[in-house]
């Protein structure tokens, strides 16, 4: 462990600033956390992840990765009733020429909501020695030790404001990070940003089966949208609790449902079992809607200068439309960088922020794809 760089500051308790806190925890002998929402003892949707309220997935290499930093991660979500099952045997997979029959792949995954997956790896990382996870709390800027040097942070909360004196800061915080703003008040310029937005939304629930009744054949149905001739779609997935968590899509402008009626309407205009699969099911949760699916990616990596002390990474850098389930994968591979990074610096060499700009984030798409060693 360097004596030179101790302290280590990741902004946001999201999965991307979960994974980087604990491969700090290697290198650093503190590890601060800050988040700006409150925390939840359970495994609860919060306000700072909205998309958390939708299906999600991880693909086979993040899932690999997280066990790696986390060994016992897939039981511990087995034992939360994370169900485990065959990709191509319990997949309904609602296609535009027909649904192929079920067939064994050996594809084994495990399907589970956000909130539990946050929960779990929160209590984790909470457990590691170097970590302090401190919640309620918001990074306002920046904090600089001469020109071109990152020394920390500045927050605050109810109390009033303070600052975090840090050897790296991380930021982990999401498509609201405030990054270019904090690095044009260091006289850098504003990198470039892309979009690429298919204008897609989601609208979701969960469900319950009612006693006596059995649960569907299937473990999952997918409808995908397909441009120009399929503008709705659905992804519903079995998870924990015996629960059926159902996201329907829509594209190019469609109307997403606000409420039961519409749910049930939108549901109805799909081929496939969804419909009368949740017509005899029991709600547990409210229509809740997402429209924040823009791809964007902020270009750090081409910036001619960059702070010492100050690496981003997750959707603070690169931000997918969820419908892809890759930004959990991403932030996985952009974690096991980050420990790789630190173990090749010498003992008294800082982590270079811009070679992991270069390196990491915009390059991990390729990773979670397969098709990078």
């Amino acid at each position: 462990m360097s004596t030179d760089f101790r302290h280590a500051v990741v902004i946001g308790a999201g999965l991307a600033g979960l994974a980087a806190a604990r491969v700090l925890a290697d290198s650093f002998e503190a590890v601060t956390v800050i988040e700006r929402d409150t925390l939840p003892s359970a495994s609860t949707p919060r306000a700072g992840v909205p998309q958390g309220r939708h299906v999600h997935g991880l693909l086979a290499m993040g899932a690999e990765v997280f066990e790696g930093y986390f060994p016992g991660l897939r039981a511990e979500l087995g034992q939360a009733g994370a169900p485990v099952w065959d990709w191509g045997e319990g997949l309904c997979a609602v296609l535009p020429h027909g649904t192929p029959p079920p067939t064994p792949m050996g594809m084994p995954i495990q399907t589970f909501s956000r909130p539990l997956l946050e929960h779990v790896l929160r209590r984790r990382v909470r457990a590691l020695e170097p970590v302090t996870l401190r919640d309620g709390l918001t990074v306002t800027g920046l904090r600089t030790a001469g020109p071109g040097k990152v020394s920390g942070v500045h927050v605050k909360d109810s109390d009033g404001e303070d600052a975090i004196v840090a050897d790296l800061v991380v930021d982990a915080s999401g498509r609201s990070s405030h990054l270019p703003q904090w690095l044009a008040a260091l006289g850098l310029p504003t990198p470039r940003t892309l979009t690429v937005d298919a204008q897609v939304g989601y609208a979701s629930r969960t469900y319950a089966c009612p006693d006596g009744q059995s649960r569907p054949s299937w473990m999952g149905v997918l409808q995908p949208l397909r441009a120009p001739d399929f503008h709705k779609g659905c992804y519903a997935i079995q998870i924990e609790n015996d629960t059926l968590h159902v996201t329907l899509h829509g594209a190019g402008g469609t109307q997403l449902p606000y409420d039961d009626d519409d749910f049930l309407t939108f549901a109805n205009s799909l081929r496939g079992p969804i419909a009368d699969t949740i017509a005899s099911l029991t709600p547990t949760s409210a229509v809740r809607r997402y429209a924040r699916t823009v791809n964007r990616q902020i270009a750090y990596h081409r910036m001619a200068r960059w702070p010492d002390g100050l690496i981003a990474l997750g959707d603070a850098v690169c931000a997918f439309n969820p419908a892809y389930g890759q930004g959990m994968t991403v932030a996985a591979l952009e974690a096991r960088l980050l420990a790789q990074m630190l173990r090749s610096r010498g003992s008294r060499m800082p982590l270079d922020g811009r070679d992991f700009q270069t390196a990491g984030p915009p390059h991990c798409l390729v990773m979670a794809d397969g098709n990078h060693p």
